[in-house]
């Protein structure tokens, strides 16, 4: 059984981005929170990070 890869809108990725930079909050909890992967965010934040932090 093959599990089919998830994708996530720009408006989901900007508000995880967001809760991390701006919320204070670890990229573990808001990945928890949102049911994706740690490494998955984590790349989000580094790669859009300074986009979102303006």
């Amino acid at each position: 059984m093959t599990r089919r890869r998830r994708r996530f809108s720009p408006e989901f990725k900007e508000e995880a981005i967001r809760m991390v930079l701006e919320g204070g909050r670890t990229v573990a909890s808001v990945a928890r929170e949102f049911d994706i992967n740690g490494s998955t965010l984590g790349n989000w934040v580094n790669r859009n990070g300074s986009f979102f932090a303006r």
